[in-house]
């Protein structure tokens, strides 16, 4: 498998090379070196990097690739790991991943082919009701979605730039799935994506860690619950909590920052996500650490059978989160009064 691939990757070395350098270069376009086709055919991945290639140099795709009339089939004998190596390269690389994903769309079924969950995302399809999402589209929706994201990945190492960008390419999967006839509004998309994105991330197994995974999982399932956390009951939020949360090396900001991507990817909306942002890392701070106060080796010294422990254990929580909402709520008014 590794020598297949490395094969894969050698013969990739010749897949963009510069023909009379000043004038391929000149009207900054990607053209093929010969029939397209025939390039095309010797080694499939040229496909997907013409595109992937145009969009993190800026250039545009020569119309004899845009037009080529070869069966989507023939990415079939590319290796996952090669294709997860475009995807990859796409998502941490061009300043507009989604405009590359668009392409595929458009071009050949290649996206229908490679990730058909991914591909519902750009069959013209509502983003919502225009009041919240103003791009209308939901392919423009992701588009935005995924460049809000790359302007602010510059901070993050590339294992955790990917994982976000990961997580915001599936945050709203589950909109592709919605029948006819609760458009142009998605209830329950959030639930609705979990098994579309495990589909999409099980096609390219070497795209995505563990950590990544369980990031999309969570970005794509409470993307929306989370910005409303302080209509929920305190048992709702410690529920939440050991579900989602409660790990210690849970990425806050990564998951803080996909979130609020989603917001900042509407049309005229771009500087929501800011304020999104540090609305949830307050919102998780403040949920991880009144739970984490909780003494769970004292209950469950308390509790020896196990049922008894996580009901007190739960309880416990939801307390600490009620009574510190409570507290939350007297300083702020407290403070409104000083101010008034």
């Amino acid at each position: 498998h590794r020598a297949v691939l490395a094969e894969w990757r050698w013969r990739a070395k010749l897949a963009l090379v510069l023909v009379d350098g000043s004038r391929a270069l000149s009207p900054r376009r990607i053209v093929a070196v010969g029939d397209p086709a025939d390039r095309v055919r010797e080694h499939p991945v040229r496909w997907l990097r013409y595109f992937r290639k145009a969009w993190e140099w800026g250039f545009e795709v020569d119309r004899g690739i845009r037009k080529l009339a070869l069966p989507a089939q023939l990415l079939d004998e590319i290796p996952p790991d090669a294709i997860a190596g475009e995807i990859r390269m796409a998502l941490l690389r061009c300043p507009s991943p989604g405009r590359f994903f668009m392409d595929l769309h458009e071009v050949g079924g290649l996206l229908a082919h490679l990730l058909p969950e991914l591909d519902r995302q750009f069959d013209g399809r509502p983003a919502g009701p225009q009041c919240w999402h103003p791009e209308i589209s939901q392919g423009l929706h992701l588009i935005l979605a995924l460049e809000w994201a790359a302007q602010h990945a510059d901070d993050l190492n590339e294992r955790d730039h990917l994982a976000l960008m990961i997580a915001v390419l599936g945050h709203d999967l589950g909109k592709g799935y919605t029948p006819d006839e609760e458009l142009p509004g998605h209830p329950g998309h959030e639930q609705r994506g979990t098994q579309p994105l495990e589909d999409m991330l099980a096609r390219l197994p070497s795209l995505a860690d563990n950590r990544a995974k369980t990031l999309a999982r969570s970005v794509c399932e409470l993307h929306v619950m989370i910005r409303h956390a302080d209509e929920q009951r305190p048992g709702t939020l410690a529920k939440l909590y050991d579900r989602s949360f409660r790990a210690k090396d849970f990425p806050v900001e990564l998951f803080a920052l996909a979130v609020a991507a989603d917001s900042g990817g509407r049309l005229g909306h771009q500087d929501d996500g800011h304020q999104v942002r540090t609305k949830v890392m307050e919102t998780l701070q403040w949920l991880r650490s009144c739970c984490a106060q909780i003494d769970a080796g004292a209950l469950r010294r308390a509790h020896p059978d196990l049922p008894s422990f996580r009901r007190a254990l739960h309880e416990a929580r939801a307390k600490a989160l009620d009574e510190s909402r409570k507290e939350r709520s007297q300083a702020a008014k407290a403070t409104r009064r000083q101010q008034g």
